[in-house]
């Protein structure tokens, strides 16, 4: 899409529809949308957005609530626009995928406005190698909702950030402690066949009345379990003994986590709150331990100039391996540790009779560090285990609403600044690189990132936009310090990605559209994004002068240099974004739909055979989410079904590496067939809520987009399936009991 299509699609727009219809319903009335504040923590309870909130924020937004209709994270967040996950049945991790993109940088991940930073290697299967991914290891039972942001980030969480963040809320004291009471408790369970397995979450809340100055201190507690077997059948009958091969039978797991959250307000201008998350798990032959805590505080005087926030955070995580999981590892484990500091205050106030402002400063600091530790056989140093380093991020940020009659214009502006560093190890006397000898490399990279977005609320119910916006990320550990070969596998010139990307669309919330209690709700839009140097990764050979290079003929045996580097095209995506909604109390029906296309190449990386470091993340070219039910007995019963559909898919081609074009080409997969999912919730008290569900109603045999296990070459050199398929018809029974 040209940029003046944008802009001349929208422009037209404003002219067709202001004037006398907008007249009609309320000239003059002037609507103010401060900026939301994503660390401010409102009665002890983390402030984020509703799902009401994705049609009425201009730009690529939505927010989800959770743990309503026994669907997994990864499905819930494949039911939102532009939204997908890159799934790994090893890792035990969410890793969420935005328009194409996924992983450390490229979407920011957070929990609680926290950044995770936990990087899962799992031991994999012939090869006692291992897959390796970004991810967030989660426990669903405590989540309540999700926000995703595409595109360009305000604030913190556009630091670092090159498609846009997702941020996971935990429960909160608010959460379960119903309205008039001072105690509650609130506990989920479910249990389902075919491997699906049990789980059960428990949670006891208090706070005491509020002081005589507006004070208040309150409490939570949580604990949460799970079973999930590594046995399901599919669609067709197979087992999964079948096509997961001998990981099969290390994929059983109960991983089980706390969650603690203690709020005190020592004044009704003053807030603070504590909270601690564990989790812990033995899954695929590796002990994983990841704990996350954060200490907010928010001071929001009498005064529309300040409202000061500051979040402080401290993550860890470890992965300690058992003995022989790792080919030629013993006594091997990686850590990572996560330290940030972020402040900022907002101000509100009005600039003249009829503009208001609302302006936002604040700063970021993370430190990030990974590191390992292991015995082997032969040299240290040339291996890709875990590669270890730390990382600074520090950032300035800016955003400044103005808002005036109908129109809001939102600017934004962050200034990052990223210090990489690590140990590099010598290179042999044949080979070239530099620096020749050990060092400890440092990059320093810096990038201003600034973005518009433009609205105009130009009827009640109809709010265009449009905007623009350049993103950047920096270079992570994990691939600066590949070290397959070595320090000649080591890039000390590798540059930070860099997006601009445009986007324009529309918001419409529009009540009495058929009926006088319906509603209807929709976000539609469209968007391009182009990414100059890209990173992947390509393999080199060691030609007999000691340089690298791809001449295979001329290269010394032995020796195969995989190393990440930039991308000399710029790389594209674009594509189609729609959610909408339609309520008229006994009846709803919901729709997401996308439609993309990218042409970012796949990394050499995520093809080798002992540690495959990146996934391909090309997404179906469209796919889509209908969910439809009725409520029915006073709105007691509610029965739906979700309806997905999944456009034409690709994956690794199983022929290996293209020694003609040093690419892993890509093939399509099998068609992947419309799921049928049926859902139902019954209120029967005002304490007790039971859902059923039926998964893949009609029993389709299939395998998933951007699930790793289809992809993977170990399986197709082994003879296994390269078609992990889905698991086949699965009942699940649940509910949740608050008092």
């Amino acid at each position: 899409m040209e940029k003046s299509h944008v802009v001349k699609g929208l422009l037209t727009g404003l002219l067709i529809v202001h004037g006398p219809a907008f007249a009609a319903e309320g000239v003059g009335e002037s609507v103010f949308s401060p900026v939301t504040v994503t660390d401010n923590p409102l009665e002890g309870k983390y402030q984020q957005g509703s799902s009401e909130e994705t049609y009425s924020k201009p730009g690529a937004y939505s927010s989800r609530t959770l743990n309503k209709n026994l669907q997994s994270l990864d499905a819930s967040l494949r039911s939102m626009a532009g939204t997908y996950t890159q799934v790994d049945p090893l890792q035990g991790a969410v890793s969420v995928n935005i328009r194409g993109m996924n992983g450390l940088g490229r979407v920011n991940t957070m929990v609680d406005g926290v950044t995770q930073t936990f990087y899962g290697m799992a031991p994999a299967n012939y090869h006692a190698g291992a897959n390796t991914a970004a991810g967030a290891p989660l426990d669903t039972n405590f989540l309540a909702e999700v926000d995703i942001t595409r595109g360009s980030s305000a604030g913190a969480q556009g630091v670092n950030a090159l498609a846009g963040s997702a941020n996971f809320r935990t429960i909160g004291i608010d959460d379960v402690i119903k309205e008039g009471r001072q105690t509650g408790v609130l506990s989920r369970f479910s249990v389902g066949d075919n491997g699906l397995g049990r789980t059960g979450m428990i949670s006891v809340a208090g706070k005491t009345d509020t002081f005589d100055n507006g004070g208040a201190l309150g409490a939570l507690v949580g604990i949460s379990g799970s079973r999930t077997y590594a046995t399901y059948k599919n669609g067709g009958g197979r087992s999964s003994k079948d096509f997961f091969g001998s990981d099969n039978e290390y994929l059983r797991q109960e991983p089980h986590s706390e969650l603690y959250k203690v709020n005190f307000n020592p004044d009704q201008f003053n807030k603070i709150e504590f909270s601690g998350r564990n989790y812990a798990n033995t899954f695929t032959r590796r002990d994983i331990t990841s704990d996350d805590y954060y200490l907010r505080y928010n001071y929001a005087p009498l005064n529309e100039l300040i409202e000061f926030n500051v979040l402080a955070s401290t993550s860890r995580g470890n992965q300690a391996y058992k003995p022989e999981s790792l080919y030629n590892f013993e006594k091997s484990s990686s850590t990572n540790k996560s330290n940030a500091l972020d402040i900022s205050n907002t101000s509100r106030f009005k600039m003249s009779e009829d503009l208001f402002t609302v302006f936002q400063f604040g700063g970021k600091l993370m430190d990030t560090r990974y590191t390992r530790s292991f015995t082997q056989a032969s040299d240290t140093d040339r291996n890709a285990f875990a590669p270890a380093g730390k990382q600074n991020i520090s950032s300035l940020y800016t955003g400044l609403t103005l808002n005036k009659d109908i129109y809001q214009l939102d600017l934004n502006l962050n200034y990052t600044r990223s210090k990489l560093e690590g140990h590099k190890p010598a290179c042999a006397d044949n080979e070239k690189c530099f620096p020749q000898g050990e060092a400890t490399l440092h990059l320093n990279d810096n990038a201003f990132n600034p973005s518009a977005t433009f609205s105009a609320q130009v009827t009640p119910w109809l709010q265009p936009f449009v905007s623009w916006s350049r993103s950047s990320r920096a270079p992570n550990v994990q691939e600066v310090f590949f070290a397959n070969e070595g320090g000649a596998s080591m890039n000390p010139f590798l540059k930070p990605e860099k997006a601009e990307t445009w986007e324009a669309g529309f918001n419409v919330n529009k009540k009495g559209l058929l009926t006088e209690q319906d509603t209807f709700h929709m976000k539609a839009l469209a968007y391009q994004s182009r990414i100059k140097d890209y990173i992947t990764s390509e393999s080199f050979m060691l030609c007999y002068d000691g340089s690298l290079c791809k001449d295979i003929e001329n290269s010394q045996d032995g020796f195969n240099a995989n190393v990440y580097l930039n991308s000399l095209s710029p790389v594209t995506t674009k594509g189609y974004e729609i959610e909408a909604g339609y309520d008229v109390g006994f009846a709803y029906v919901n729709v997401s739909w996308s439609k993309q296309h990218t042409n970012q190449p796949t990394s050499i990386t995520s093809s080798i055979y002992n540690f495959a470091y990146d996934d391909m993340s090309d997404l179906p070219d469209s796919y889509a989410t209908l969910d439809v039910g009725g409520r029915l007995f006073n709105q007691k019963l509610t029965v739906g079904s979700l309806v997905k559909f999944t456009g034409k898919s690709k994956r690794l081609s199983t022929e290996g590496i293209n020694t003609d074009t040093n690419s892993v080409p890509k093939e399509s997969m099998p068609d992947i067939p419309t799921v049928i999912d049926l859902y139902s919730s019954y209120e029967m008290s005002d304490n007790v809520t039971l859902r059923f569900s039926v998964q893949n109603l009609t029993n389709r045999d299939y395998s998933e987009a951007l699930n790793r296990m289809n992809q993977s070459l170990d399986y197709a050199k082994e003879g296994s399936s390269v078609n992990t398929t889905a698991r086949g018809r699965t009942y699940v029974f649940g509910g949740e009991i608050q008092f």
